[in-house]
Formats: structure tokens, C-alpha cells, sequence
């Protein structure tokens, strides 16, 4: 197996990742391929070609899964947000509610 060949295979499996939410385990994987990377020639062979092409490709699929997963996330703390501003409203109204008793006993 040639290094440009296994870096198409880590960016497949950094897209696997990515999709299946396993985010926590992208660092891995960048350390692994950052080595990899730092073995390489300034300049990939001719026969390398295809698979750069290759792995750019995923790259941009896995960027695209990426921006999705954001944009998920982002709607989640919103929605976290709003109830939390609700609990809060709930919280003063029912302070405002026992300031005006007493308790017995």
C-alpha cells in the first residue's frame, strides 16, 4: 500500500466518523495523518494522483457533513437556550408567588 492510498483511506475514515458522529475521535485520526503527511515529498508522484484526487473528494463530502452536524448543534443549544429562558420565567413567577405566604409550622 502506497502512503497517498492510505491517506485516501483515513479520509474515509474520517468521513465515516463524521457521519456517524464519533467526533471525539477525529483527533486520532488528524495526529495519524499529520505523521503520514510529514513523510511525504514536497511533491506527489504522478501515480499518486488519482487517490489525492480521490481523498479531496471525500474531503469535500466530509466538509459538507460537517457544516450539516453545525447546523444541527447550533439548533440544539437554541432550542437549550429558549428553555432555559423559560425555566427562568417559571422561576420568577413562582418566586413572586411564595414571597407572599408564610410558612406554618
Amino acid at each position: 500500500m502506497t502512503p497517498y492510498t492510505r491517506i485516501r483511506e483515513l479520509a474515509e475514515r474520517e468521513h465515516a466518523l463524521v457521519v456517524a458522529g464519533r467526533f471525539e475521535e477525529l483527533d486520532a485520526l488528524d495526529v495519524e495523518r499529520d505523521a503520514l503527511i510529514a513523510t511525504l515529498a514536497a511533491a506527489p508522484p504522478v501515480d499518486a494522483w488519482e487517490e489525492l484526487a480521490r481523498a479531496a473528494e471525500i474531503q469535500a463530502r466530509t466538509g459538507d457533513a460537517l457544516e450539516v452536524a453545525v447546523r444541527a448543534v447550533e439548533q440544539e443549544l437554541l432550542l437549550l437556550e429558549r428553555g432555559r429562558v423559560t425555566v427562568r420565567g417559571y422561576g420568577a413567577s413562582a418566586g413572586a408567588i411564595g414571597a407572599g405566604t408564610e410558612r406554618v409550622g
